[in-house]
């Protein structure tokens, strides 16, 4: 059946704004979009960046002129053409969302009456896509069945039809092929690069999509789109019951294959209620120390912790025992939806110091994999040819792949593709694994070395850290702290904290150097914001004493360039309250009366002499503060040459003005605020304290996190600097307002690593499953 390669058909409306939809179910679409934009952008990027290398790596074996030709303008048109891939894919799925209320095509029957009005020679590049991305579809809709019915249910609400099934699911694996085929579109590719599209698409897809559907459903959720939603399918009731009730055997936690194993009695009924005090503590960190909970009971008895480690034996074992519980009420969400794929056989567990081996091994062999699950199913892969049998984890042991690999695949989601900070994380991952295997508190513990490790190694890696945040120095500092960790191959405590308090060190002189540099930056910036309040002032002073007279063009130039810079910085050095300001004042009220006369005053040259000097306190040159001092002295009563009077003007505009290289270039006029963004200017007028912002760059849909460490509350001026303190920015109060309503910036409570990001958003998807489940089986125990 071809899923994809075909037209939208009737939609009509090709962006949300155009959909005749309604206010809420729009409202959701734009969430939707918005994640699948912020996701899918840096997907595509890695998408063509590998299509660019493979290209760039393929050759002719008889280096044919011909196939370097147009290996060539393949790599060109890639390069020219990338933004148009991207914004043309991005079009397609919100046209595809802007027609979640159309009917729905029926392409078997379409197929059907086709082929009824005979035959048809189609092109074979045509056949070959065809196929291909029919191919990858199938494959990825295969791999992610259960996020795609549920996100299919989801989607039927908010069209408000039955649900949605994978070939119609706006955001599914056929209409993201669909958006790849019109895309490539714009690459102009031949056949063979088009192709070699179509890999690296799949090969990126079947990595993310899985984590991308999940982040959907998430969000689908968090907007109330069926948000205690469970899918549990019929289950046969087993032929003998046992010891124990139909409904307590199928709620019991089962293992797939993949698991090495059963789920055994000993680790509890997943009708146990979680802990209590199981909590949050903190943004992006979660420290589980309940104090109620108790462990599983027949729980192999974890390695000891190193002499080294701090005790906290009470506090881990209850913060383990409730990250058990929470993997184990997933596993059984699991189960119910694969029924009949357990695997009833009971293996030896393996023990923990052959599981460290062979870590230990894996690091000796440089073995690769794509993560956690794939060293766990390579080390049960060997751990089965060495016993001649097949073998599984311990619990606990198993548990902690699971949860590690559970955090490392949303740490991912967080990282930026091919970033430093990303293959540093990439070289933890297998030390992260020894030490999480030896020490539990890895889990429970925010302060534990390993994690204040992983939280600042992440940082260099983070998808929100702009160019000019990096520093040689600090990437060094991560790039030390993680080759002392590869050098110990056992991966132990001490090396973790070794590492981590040398990094530590390190990063707290690079908080006190960049501590200085933003309060030099802000000390400037207050400084500017002095100088426009002092020429404010000196223009308001003119304008009181100008009473509404005017005067002639040259002395009013003269006036508002010359003699407002003295009125400034005598304003800036003395005061208003000193007698030299008032005596300024006086002398301006002199010159303006003097320009606006109709006689033919002459001032006594003891005055011309004084607003010389004045005029050479801020910088004019002995002669051109003569020639101005007479001027304005001698108002309409001064020879009026034009010659030299032009000469004047020539010069004066060649001269800075007082703080010009320091003062905001004036933009257009804003219009007046909305009800939202004056809220907003509000809001950020009220910071006491510096704060963290993330700003939507609109040119390659990327965020950038800034330090907002200073407003004026007089003149509105801002300072943002970046991560070394350095300024980057000096907009508006008013413009970052605007930013603010429209949701182009977001002002942060905390400057979160992109590991604590990842970790608070591991337990919430946890903690979610495990109140869904709970929830299922109340329902479940009043039905009985």
């Amino acid at each position: 059946m071809a899923a994809v390669l075909t037209p939208h058909g009737s939609t009509t409306a090709r962006t949300l704004a155009q959909a005749e939809l309604p206010r809420r179910v729009r409202q959701v679409l734009e969430h939707v979009q918005q994640e699948i934009r912020s996701d899918m952008g840096r997907q595509l990027q890695t998408v063509l960046l590998e299509t660019e290398l493979a290209l760039s790596r393929q050759g002719s074996p008889v280096n044919d002129p011909r196939v370097e030709a147009a290996k060539f303008v393949s790599l060109n048109n890639l390069r020219v053409g990338q933004q148009r891939f991207t914004h043309r894919f991005m079009a397609d799925i919100e046209a595809g969302l802007a027609s979640l209320r159309e009917p729905r095509r029926n392409r078997r029957l379409e197929e059907q009456q086709a082929s009824g009005l005979g035959l048809a020679l189609l092109d074979d590049d045509a056949m070959s896509d065809q196929a291909m991305l029919n191919n990858i579809a199938s494959r990825i809709e295969s791999r992610n069945s259960l996020a795609l019915q549920l996100m299919g249910q989801r989607f039927g609400v908010l069209a408000g039809a039955p649900a949605f099934d994978g070939e119609h699911l706006p955001i599914g694996p056929y209409a993201l092929c669909q958006a790849l085929h019109d895309a490539s579109g714009e690459l102009e590719f031949p056949p063979h690069a088009k192709f070699e599209l179509y890999r690296q698409f799949e090969k990126v897809l079947m990595a993310l999509y899985s984590t991308l559907l999940e982040a959907l459903n998430n969000k689908l959720a968090s907007d109330g789109i069926l948000a205690h939603l469970s899918f549990v399918p019929v289950r046969a009731r087993p032929a003998s019951a046992g010891s124990g009730s139909p409904r307590t055997t199928a709620a019991m936690p089962a293992l797939g294959a993949a698991d090495g194993g059963p789920s055994p009695a000993s680790r509890g009924a997943a009708g146990i209620d979680l802990p209590s005090t199981l909590s949050m503590e903190g943004r992006g960190r979660a420290n589980f120390m309940p104090s109620g909970a108790q462990p599983p009971q027949q729980q192999p008895a974890p390695t000891p912790m190193p002499a080294s480690t701090p005790a906290k034996a009470g506090g881990l074992g209850a913060g383990f025992a409730a990250l058990q519980t929470l993997l184990k009420r997933r596993r059984v969400l699991l189960a119910k939806l694969r029924p009949g794929g357990q695997d009833e056989r009971v293996r030896e567990p393996l023990r923990r110091d052959e599981v460290l081996g062979a870590l230990q091994r894996m690091r000796a062999n440089a073995t690769k994999a794509d993560s956690v699950g794939d060293f766990r199913q390579i080390l049960l892969a060997q751990a089965r040819q060495m016993h001649g049998h097949g073998v599984a984890l311990a619990d606990p042991d198993s548990d902690t792949f699971e949860l590690l690999a559970l955090f490392l695949a949303q740490l991912q989601r967080e990282m930026r593709k091919g970033s430093d900070g990303e293959a540093l994380v990439e070289r933890l991952r297998l030390p992260m694994l020894q030490l999480a295997l030896r020490d539990h508190r890895f889990f429970v513990d925010p302060s534990h070395p390993g994690r204040m490790l992983l939280d600042a190694v992440s940082r260099g890696g983070a998808r929100w850290l702009a160019e000019d945040d990096a520093d040689l120095q600090w990437l060094g500092l991560l790039q030390r702290a993680v080759a002392t960790v590869q050098q110990d191959a056992e991966g132990t405590f001490d090396t973790f904290a070794e590492a981590n308090q040398t990094l530590q060190s390190g990063l707290q002189a690079l908080a006190r150097k960049t501590e200085m540099s933003e309060r030099r930056q802000v000390e400037a910036a207050r400084g500017r914001e002095k100088l426009e309040v002092a020429k404010q002032r000196a223009n308001n002073e003119i304008a009181r004493l100008l009473g509404g007279r005017s005067l002639p063009r040259f002395h009013a130039i003269l006036m508002d360039q010359a003699w407002a810079d003295v009125l400034s910085l005598t304003y800036l050095r003395n005061g208003e309250q000193s007698a030299t300001w008032r005596e300024l004042l006086d002398t301006t009220a002199t010159i303006i009366d003097a320009s606006t006369s109709t006689g033919q005053p002459h001032a006594d040259p003891a005055f011309v002499a004084r607003v010389q000097g004045a005029l050479e306190q801020v910088g004019y040159h002995a002669d051109d503060a003569t020639a101005i001092a007479r001027q304005l002295a001698n108002g309409r009563a001064e020879d009026a040459d034009l010659a030299s009077r032009t000469e004047l003007l020539v010069q004066l505009r060649a001269r800075a003005r007082l703080g010009e290289g320091n003062a905001a270039s004036p933009g257009t006029e804003l219009p007046t605020r909305s009800t939202q963004e004056e809220a907003a200017f509000r809001q950020l007028r009220a910071l006491q304290e510096p704060a963290w912002v993330e700003f939507d760059e609109d040119a390659d849909d990327t965020t950038v996190r800034r330090r907002l460490a200073w407003t004026s509350q007089h003149t509105h001026q801002t300072l943002v600097v970046n991560r070394r303190g350095l300024r980057t920015l000096s907009e508006d109060l008013d413009v970052l307002a605007r930013k603010l309503a429209a949701g182009k910036l977001r002002v942060l409570d905390a400057d979160i690593a992109p590991a604590e990001t990842a970790w608070e958003a591991t337990m919430a998807n946890l903690q979610r499953i495990a109140e869904n489940e709970g929830q299922q089986a109340r329902e479940d125990g009043h039905g009985h």
